[in-house]
C-alpha cells in the first residue's frame, strides 16, 4: 500500500522531481568521492545567484567577517567542503520549495525545519558524530513530506492535520488516510532526488519509535534528527495530550541510546532560541519577526499551562475515586508514576521556554535586539511570570500524589 501510494503521488506531480540544475549538480560532485574542492567551486559559480549567497553568508559575522572572501573556491577553502555543501543545498532547496503553492503556513513550517536543523547539528556535535552538516540538511527537509501530502490531497490533508482528536498521533492520522505518512513521503522524494542516504534515511525514520539499547551506527542519525524533532519548542501543527506524552518517553529512550549527557541536552535547549533567530538571518530564512516569535512562545506556554491545568483535573478525580474504591497499591504507583512523568516532562519544558525567554531579554538589554516600544521585553516578562505559575502547578501535582500515598497507605493499614 505505501509503495503504490508514494508511486502514485509522484507520478501526478511529476514537477516535484524537477530540481534546479545547480542543484543537481551540486549533488552528483558530492557523490563523486574524487571530486575536489574546485569541483564544487566551479558547480556553485554557474549559478550567480547561489554564489552571491553563498559570498554574502560566509563574509557575515556569523563567520568572523575578518577577512573578505571574493570566490566561491575561497570559501570553500575556508569554511570546508562538507560545510559549503550544506549551506548550498540549504539555501536552493529553500527557494526551490517557496515556488510551491501550499496551505501550509510557510513561516511556522520554516521556524520549525530551521530549529530542528540546528538543534540536530548541536547535538551531533554533542555526541561527537561526525557528519554533522547532513544532519543540518537533513533536520531542514525532515517534514518535507507534509508539503508533498498537502499538494497530493489537499481536501483530506485538511482534514487529517486540523483534527482534534486526543488519542491519535499525527503519524496514526496520515496512516489511516493514506497508508503512508510524511516522514517516509519525505523519504521517498529525497530519493528520487539522490541525496545521500544519511540524510534519506534520517527523514524517513524521524518518527520511527526505537527501543532501549538500538545503537547500531546505522540508526544514530535517524535517532538525532528525532530528538532534535523533540525538543523543537516552535511547531507547525499543534500536537494533541496523549502525543505529548509518548514525545517523553521517546525523547528519554533516544537520549539514553546516544548516550548523550541530560546537561549537554539542557545547555543545546538553552541556546536554540537565540541560534534560530541568529542563524535565519544569515541564512535569509524567514522566521518571522522578534514580535511573532515571542507571541508564539507566549501560545506554546499557555498551552502547557492549560494541559497541566487538565492533568491537574484528571489527577483529583483519580484521587476522589481513590476514596471511593480503595484502588490496590499496584493501581495508585501506575498513577504516581505517570504523575512524575509528566511532572519531569513540564519542568523540562518550562525550564527551555524560561531560558528563551530570558535570552531575549538579555538580547534586549545588550541591544540586539531592538525594542522601541517595549513590546517584547514585556512580553518576554509574562512568559517568565506564567512559568512561575505553572511551577506552582507542578508543586501541587507532587503534593496531590504524596497526600493519595499516605492515604493508600493508612487505607491498606486498617484493611489488613
Amino acid at each position: 500500500m505505501d509503495s503504490e501510494v508514494l508511486q502514485e503521488i509522484f507520478d501526478q506531480k511529476q514537477e516535484l522531481l524537477a530540481l534546479p540544475q545547480t542543484l543537481v549538480e551540486v549533488l552528483r560532485v558530492v557523490r563523486d568521492e574524487n571530486s575536489s574542492a574546485g569541483d564544487l567551486a566551479a558547480v556553485l559559480s554557474r549559478d550567480p545567484a547561489l554564489t552571491a549567497k553563498i559570498l554574502r553568508i560566509v563574509n557575515s559575522a556569523y563567520y568572523g567577517g575578518n577577512r573578505q572572501v571574493g570566490t566561491v573556491k575561497q570559501a570553500v577553502m575556508m569554511i570546508g567542503r562538507r560545510q559549503i555543501t550544506a549551506l548550498a543545498l540549504s539555501s536552493s532547496v529553500y527557494q526551490f520549495l517557496q515556488g510551491w503553492e501550499s496551505g501550509v503556513d510557510r513561516v511556522r513550517f520554516w521556524r520549525h525545519s530551521l530549529e530542528v536543523a540546528i538543534a540536530a547539528r548541536m547535538i551531533a556535535a554533542a555526541v561527537k558524530y561526525p557528519r554533522s552538516e547532513e544532519l543540518f540538511v537533513a533536520g531542514l527537509l525532515h517534514d518535507i513530506g507534509l508539503l508533498i501530502l498537502e499538494q497530493s490531497f489537499p481536501e483530506s490533508f485538511r482534514t487529517v492535520h486540523h483534527s482534534t482528536a486526543r488519542n491519535e498521533s499525527l503519524i496514526d492520522r496520515e496512516e489511516n488516510a493514506w497508508g503512508t505518512n510524511h516522514a517516509r513521503v519525505g523519504q521517498f522524494l529525497l530519493e528520487q532526488w539522490r541525496l545521500p542516504e544519511l540524510i534519506c534515511q534520517a527523514v524517513g525514520f524521524h518518527h520511527l519509535t526505537f527501543t532501549p539499547g538500538a545503537t547500531e551506527e546505522e540508526l544514530i542519525p535517524s535517532q538525532i534528527v528525532a530528538l532534535a524533532n523533540l525538543i523543537a519548542q516552535f511547531r507547525i501543527g499543534d500536537a494533541p495530550i496523549p502525543e505529548i506524552e509518548q514525545r517523553a518517553e521517546t525523547k528519554a529512550i533516544i537520549i539514553g541510546n546516544l548516550g548523550l549527557e541530560e546537561t549537554s541536552l539542557s545547555e543545546i535547549q538553552q541556546q536554540l532560541f537565540a541560534r534560530t533567530v541568529e542563524e535565519a538571518k544569515y541564512l535569509e530564512i524567514d522566521i518571522g519577526s522578534p514580535d511573532e516569535l515571542l507571541a508564539e512562545s507566549n501560545r506554546l506556554l499557555f498551552e502547557q499551562y492549560a494541559a497541566v491545568e487538565r492533568l491537574l483535573a484528571d489527577r483529583r478525580e483519580m484521587q476522589r475515586q481513590v476514596a471511593r474504591s480503595r484502588l490496590q497499591r499496584s493501581a495508585f504507583d501506575t498513577l504516581k508514576s505517570a504523575t512524575a512523568a509528566y511532572a519531569r516532562y513540564l519542568t523540562s519544558a518550562t525550564n527551555a521556554i524560561y531560558a528563551q525567554a530570558d535570552e531575549v531579554l538579555r538580547a534586549l538589554e545588550s541591544g540586539a535586539i531592538a525594542d522601541p516600544k517595549g513590546l517584547v521585553a514585556q512580553s518576554a516578562r509574562r512568559i517568565l511570570e506564567t512559568i512561575g505559575a505553572i511551577r506552582t502547578l507542578i508543586i501541587e501535582m507532587e503534593s496531590i500524589t504524596g497526600a493519595e500515598e499516605a492515604f493508600v497507605d493508612d487505607r491498606q493499614y486498617l484493611d489488613m
